[in-house]
């Protein structure tokens, strides 16, 4: 009001003010403690111009003290504070992190992709694939942020939840899908996995499961890599395959005799192959390479069941990828308290992780055509 009956508003100045205020207000209302003590030393001002949520929290618990929105000045001139505000505050930066039982470890995927976090537009994360014409807009802030990214280059938590008994934690890898498929960037993602796996260890999480693209073959051969490095852990890693393979194989219609394998033979696709083959449904594929990977993880009671094609007349074909199972994985794992690694080129019985599965709830997503995923 003062700089509008003086006429020295402006348009810069009001926006900055409720950017201000809007901030200090959530920041406010997060109930984590994460302001340092160092600040207030730095500049003891401070103190009386910018409230820390649990100041705030002792509104809502004691209800006739510290009342204001973010600036604690007016509390301490009318007497308002509440006495405890500084014990609380010392007290909860000293408080204990809670470990979660199960970390799944993904990656960022396109550079517009920090919008669909959750503190991003429930607009954009709720359509990933779709293009808005205001993103365009939005470049200089994913630039900024992909260079942050870059600088900065540690894991860090994205999203917290609670499944029945098991506390849940999603890390990034702060590494864009592009750069999973250029050489130069092999080392320093592998150096992020290891170090975030290693960092899980030390916190006593359990299982650790891994995204779709920081376990792959040419990476690190499926997680494999580092449990031969670190045969100490005591974490168990899980890469997904054994459910991902038995959701394929239970999606097969009843009755059917002939399969299409289309796209990349990855540990999934040649457990698949092999489960069907043992089941006396034909295995076809059309690229020589493929017949040659298959016939190898094939006994020979079974390869006659594989046969390379040279046309598309199987009805039923098996995609080159289906949805990550590596989530899901890894939270069966630790409610089964199974104490082994599902990476590398172990897999685990594909029967008894489907089952499992279906026991603690998880169900494939059914679509309208009658297929799942």
């Amino acid at each position: 009001m003062t700089l509008i009956l003086t006429g020295t508003a402006s348009l810069a100045s009001i926006i900055g003010y409720f950017t201000y205020v809007d901030f200090m207000n959530n920041m406010g209302h997060c109930n984590f403690e994460f302001i340092p003590k160092w600040l207030f030393s730095l500049f003891p001002p401070l103190k009386f111009l910018m409230y820390t949520p649990s100041f705030h929290s002792l509104h809502h618990t004691q209800f006739q003290t510290n009342y204001c929105l973010f600036m604690p000045l007016y509390d301490y001139i009318y007497g308002t504070m509440d006495k405890s505000s500084d014990t609380l505050y010392e007290i909860s930066l000293k408080k204990k992190e809670k470990v979660p039982h199960v970390v799944h470890l993904t990656h960022l995927t396109t550079l517009d992709s920090i919008y669909h976090l959750r503190l991003g537009l429930s607009s954009l994360a709720s359509s990933p694939h779709t293009s808005k014409w205001y993103m365009w807009l939005m470049w200089p802030l994913t630039l900024l942020s992909t260079t942050l990214t870059w600088i900065y280059g540690r894991t860090f938590v994205v999203e917290r939840n609670q499944f029945n008994m098991l506390t849940l934690q999603s890390w990034v890898i702060p590494k864009y899908s592009v750069q999973y498929f250029l050489r130069s960037h092999e080392n320093s993602i592998n150096d992020l996995i290891e170090q975030a796996i290693l960092e899980a260890e030390k916190k006593g999480v359990k299982v650790l499961s891994l995204g779709l693209l920081n376990q792959g073959e040419e990476l690190n051969g499926y997680g494999g890599v580092y449990v031969k490095r670190n045969p100490q852990l005591k974490i168990k890693v899980v890469d997904g395959s054994s459910l991902a393979a038995a959701i394929v194989l239970n999606s097969i219609p009843k009755g059917t005799t002939q399969v299409l394998l289309r796209g990349k033979i990855t540990k999934v696709a040649c457990a698949i192959a092999v489960d069907l083959c043992k089941q006396g449904i034909q295995v076809a594929t059309l690229q020589q390479d493929e017949y040659m990977k298959l016939s190898k993880s094939l006994e020979m009671s079974s390869e006659n069941s594989l046969i390379l094609s040279k046309s598309y007349s199987q009805k039923n074909w098996l995609p080159r990828r289906v949805m990550s199972a590596g989530r899901v994985a890894g939270i069966v794992h630790a409610l089964e308290g199974w104490n082994e690694h599902e990476c590398g080129y172990t897999m685990s019985s594909m029967e008894k992780v489907w089952q499992a599965s279906l026991q603690h709830g998880f169900q494939p997503l059914m679509f309208s055509n009658g297929s799942k995923y």
